[in-house]
């Protein structure tokens, strides 16, 4: 079904792997398609409740293809229509399952963009980030700009962004890029283990709303995000979820949401 990733699920987990290990997982037509319909295929499934995205081999994802870069370099930019094009990778803050990038080597470019997409980001030991743009004659590709800054703020993210330089992840951790470093041995069944505690811990109906809330308030006032805030809750109240989050708590057993 798929040449250029792999998908699998494991219980309430789906795995998304860019599967080019030769090329460090670089990025490419074929692979973005497949992408992008594996991550759909997550997201309609009722089983899974939440999504991982690594690279096969010692990568993450090297960025885009020299191949695309250089057919670029010789033809010009992309036919078609810029606005969708440009809007490739963003469609992710959408998917309403919490998505994971278990970041277990090379991160660099577009590779970059992919895990600023995910929710949370898990780094090797073996990491290392790059933007690169600069080094390619780019700019911040993608909405890059607008996400960058704030997960790490202003100043770090130019930095980042003028330098292109490589960086470790404990300088991904210190500046809040990611949100731990695991060992390398053993690093992706640790990842997926901390998936698996998220999809059977918490509701799934408050992952997909609390995920809503912290993108829609990226542009709105602190009384829209309160006012949002206010009839969500009131809409949680009629919830299976809610009934279930109290009385797994008073009866002290296992939860068994149903994300409704």
């Amino acid at each position: 079904m798929y040449e250029e990733i792999l998908y699998e699920s494991t219980g309430s987990v789906a795995t998304v792997t860019l599967n080019r290990p030769a090329k460090l997982n670089a990025w490419t037509m074929q692979m973005e398609s497949e992408f992008t319909a594996a991550i759909r295929r997550a997201v309609a499934s009722d089983s899974i409740r939440a999504i991982i995205v690594t690279g096969a081999g010692r990568g993450f994802c090297a960025g885009a293809d020299m191949s695309i870069l250089n057919e670029a370099a010789a033809n010009g930019p992309p036919q078609g229509n810029l606005g969708e094009h440009q809007r490739r990778h963003s469609w992710l803050l959408q998917v309403p399952k919490p998505i994971i990038a278990a970041i277990n080597g090379p991160c660099v470019g577009l590779g970059f963009v992919i895990a600023l997409y995910c929710d949370l980001r898990l780094a090797s030991t073996q990491a290392k980030f790059s933007t690169v743009f600069a080094k390619r004659g780019l700019v911040a590709e993608y909405g890059m700009a607008w996400m960058l800054p704030r997960l790490i703020g202003i100043g770090n993210a130019l930095e980042i962004l003028f330098s292109a330089r490589t960086f470790d992840s404990q300088e991904a951790l210190r500046l809040g890029l990611v949100n731990s470093v695991l060992p390398e041995d053993g690093f992706l069944a640790a990842a997926h283990a901390y998936a698996a505690e998220l999809a059977s811990s918490v509701s799934p109906r408050s992952l997909r709303i609390m995920k809503h809330q912290v993108y829609r308030s990226f542009d709105q006032t602190l009384d829209e995000s309160v006012d949002l805030a206010t009839k969500e809750m009131y809409g949680s109240f009629d919830t299976e979820d809610f009934r279930e989050g109290v009385a797994h708590y008073l009866e002290k057993r296992p939860a068994a949401f149903t994300g409704k």
